[in-house]
């Protein structure tokens, strides 16, 4: 009997994902892509009990020997769910061997690789396993996992595919083929939201999305058409702002391009666009843009007034064994003659005290700009607050539901104390249709006053 411990077929939801930006940001519909936060292994295992397999003996805590790991140790740290030390000793372990080292030792080490982040490495050694030894049908369902987790899901596709087609009854790999068809199948998403807050501000938003993919599976294409009507209490500016948006990313480069043109027309016609690029074999994105500054900023009165922005930004991600540190920082050079600087960092601690579903965080963010403006949110002192958050997250295979809530306090200017919190989730009414709801608000301090915002998002997605 099998008594490795295995991964659950869990994927990352992007609204979760999304709504933790909302909370961190804390300025309602300014949300910035950010980097996805990976589950850790603890937080995506089912116990050997709960599989219906023998549980692994729990181990005393092992010494590594002086001139290195042995294999016997890196066994004992496995089965006692040591994951992040089995990776880090492992692959020690692995650079002294001969070039054939023993293929199940070298499974358990990939696997604790992919569940302590560090997916690059994991896939190396899943491909040797693959490609080489009796291992190889082990490690496909893995190495599939570990592609659709770092957002290669076109060379995930047919790893699955085999997979199913080497064990028809495995749920996981038919789970796996699924998600990963949900990924690549062309999408057509219908999203309604709306907002509303403390200075009177509605925004009430519709967009139409399709996307879809090349023969090759690896480049991206995206039409996007929006409507967003903008209400500045009883005496206005009450702008009608409406566009187009193209979007193309070719995964399958090194330097992963993304390339944004938007065609505004409402209230004043414009082009706008972003190139966003990877940088080498460091987990780090920089992009370069020219935005409509009202609909980044989420105000009817820069949106009246015609404010554009040029933007450099620069996000990143990097992921241990303890924790995932995830950041960005964006500049502005606003048509106004302003300069706006924020930044956003975050750290993920792989500790779960509440249970594997309880993720907690702590973040930093901060805006600073030259002078303050009514057209938009410009604390003059500049504002720095602390966060203290955790993310609640249950997912199945055709549904996931999440609750987020973080605490802020002030570091320096005119920050103070605040909080936000969202509610969500998705159900997937058949193969093809899903629903997503989200529910967000929060409460902060902006120009020396409560501030206060909330927000209802509905999207519908549609698979051909």
């Amino acid at each position: 009997m099998n008594t490795s411990p295995r991964p659950r077929t869990l994927r990352l939801s992007s609204l979760a994902v999304a709504s933790l930006a909302v909370l961190v940001s804390g300025s309602a519909l300014a949300v910035e892509r950010v980097p996805p936060i990976w589950l850790n292994a603890p937080a995506m295992l089912k116990v050997s009990t709960q599989l219906g397999e023998a549980a692994a003996p729990a181990a005393a805590p092992v010494a590594v020997a002086a001139n290195g790991p042995t294999p016997e140790s890196l066994e004992q740290m496995y089965f006692a769910g040591r994951y992040g030390d089995v990776g880090t000793q492992g692959l020690q372990w692995l650079n002294a061997q001969p070039p054939q080292p023993d293929s199940a030792l070298r499974l358990k080490i990939a696997n604790s690789l992919a569940w302590s982040n560090r997916l690059d490495a994991a896939i190396a050694q899943y491909e040797e396993l693959v490609s080489s030894t009796d291992q190889a049908a082990a490690a496909r369902l893995p190495l599939a996992n570990a592609y659709r987790w770092s957002g290669r899901v076109d060379r995930s596709l047919p790893l699955y595919e085999r997979a199913v087609q080497d064990d028809p009854k495995s749920t996981d790999a038919a789970d796996g083929l699924e998600y990963a068809q949900r990924e690549l199948r062309p999408r057509t998403t219908v999203q309604l939201a709306t907002s509303k807050d403390s200075g009177d501000l509605r925004i009430h938003s519709g967009t139409v999305t399709h996307r879809w993919r090349d023969a090759s599976l690896q480049q991206i294409y995206e039409v996007e058409g929006d409507l967003r009507n903008n209400q500045q209490g009883p005496v206005g500016p009450n702008p009608r702002h409406r566009g187009v948006t193209l979007r193309y990313e070719n995964v399958g480069l090194a330097w992963k391009p993304l390339v944004t043109l938007d065609i505004q027309g409402n209230p004043r016609s414009g082009v706008y666009g972003a190139v966003k690029v990877k940088l080498g074999d460091l987990p780090v994105h920089v992009d370069v843009a020219r935005e409509n500054f009202g609909v980044t900023a989420a105000s009817a009165k820069a949106l009246e007034a015609g404010i554009t922005a040029n933007r450099i930004g620069l996000e990143g991600s990097w992921s241990h064994s303890a924790a995932v540190l995830s950041g960005r920082v964006n500049f502005y050079d606003i048509s106004d003659n302003n300069t706006l600087r924020t930044a956003s960092i975050k750290l993920s601690p792989t500790w779960r005290p509440l249970g594997p579903a309880f993720k907690p965080y702590v973040s930093i963010d901060t805006r600073d700009v030259k002078f303050n403006t009514s057209n938009y949110w410009s604390p003059l002192e500049g504002s720095g607050s602390f966060g203290l958050g955790a993310i609640a997250e249950w997912a199945e295979k055709d549904w996931f539901f999440y609750v987020a809530a973080q605490m802020g306090t002030r570091i320096y200017g005119e920050a103070g104390d605040s909080w936000s919190a969202s509610i969500g989730g998705q159900r997937w009414l058949n193969r093809d249709t899903a629903i997503t709801v989200n529910v967000w608000g929060m409460s902060s301090i902006r120009d020396q006053a409560r501030y206060r915002a909330h927000s209802l998002n509905v999207k519908l997605d549609r698979l051909w």
